[in-house]
């Protein structure tokens, strides 16, 4: 679950097992940052057997919650607040007609896809298109520079090493990923680093990208064309080869998407090693 850094945050949650509803007479709610600090708790609120709780606004980052039903049941999510999304959900409803129908594509249904999107993107290219919060453990190599594994980073948060908070005074972060310290650090030394990354906002070609996936994923059904075929006989009678994830470059199978992807992609790190870090 994602929600836009600036806002209060809205949690809902059913105790299952399995499939089938638990009934639980009471729920207490924790909601802990990245570095296990407590930052909520309070009692939710039930209608049937879903459990509501709202937690005041937060940073940027990635919190984990626990919804605890007594002896009954104890759950644990994990959300994510961030500084933007690829598209809004009146984008998604505005860019197909029958994505406008709520009934059929309900608004959770809407995010839950959204958010699948957001992921596919960052995966295929190693960037992320809105402003996230993260943080790594990285290990020292007895020079002053280490990798963090991101690209686009654009404010060094915090620093924690075997001792506790680390001055971050004299240290810095680059857009390619690069931690730079103000002396060597030693080899083997871990240290665990909160930074922001991202662009500051979506490039209007990504988010047509989005839209157009998202809009694949909704309404797949629609196409008629079974999974696995890699090419079919149109009823005018012509030939057609697909475009196929996993096959010829095709990531998505969306020729469009995946040019588009394909544009943002650090391609000196795919040459050299081979491998998108």
């Amino acid at each position: 679950m994602r929600f836009l850094s600036g806002r209060a945050v809205n949690l809902a949650h059913t105790f299952l097992d399995d499939e089938s509803p638990l009934v639980v007479p009471a729920v207490s709610v924790t909601v802990r940052d990245a570095a296990g600090a407590t930052v909520y708790t309070g009692n939710a609120t039930s209608s049937g057997t879903e459990w509501r709780a709202t937690v005041p606004v937060q940073a940027e980052g990635v919190y984990t919650v626990t919804w605890d039903g007594g002896p009954v049941a104890v759950d644990r999510d994990r959300f994510e607040v961030v500084g933007g999304h690829l598209f809004t959900v009146p984008d998604a409803r505005g860019s197909d007609v029958d994505l406008a129908d709520a009934t059929r594509f309900p608004t959770g249904e809407v995010k839950h896809y959204r958010e699948v999107v957001e992921d596919e993107f960052e995966t295929i290219t190693g960037r992320s298109f809105v402003p996230r919060v993260t943080s790594v453990e990285v290990e020292g190599d007895g020079t002053s520079t280490v990798f963090l594994g991101f690209f686009d980073v654009t404010t060094l948060k915090s620093i924690t090493g075997a001792l506790g908070a680390v001055d971050v005074a004299g240290w810095s972060v680059s857009r390619n990923g690069f931690l730079l310290a103000p002396y060597a650090l030693c080899e083997g030394e871990r240290y665990t680093v909160a930074f922001e990354y991202g662009f500051p906002s979506v490039p209007e070609d990504v988010k047509r990208a989005g839209l157009l996936r998202l809009r694949s994923l909704l309404t797949a059904e629609r196409s008629g064309i079974p999974d696995r075929a890699t090419a079919f006989v149109s009823a005018e009678g012509g030939n057609f080869t697909l475009a196929t994830p996993g096959r010829n470059g095709y990531e998505t199978g969306i020729p469009e998407v995946d040019a588009t992807l394909g544009r943002y992609k650090y391609r000196i790190f795919y040459d050299v090693l081979g491998v998108a870090l």
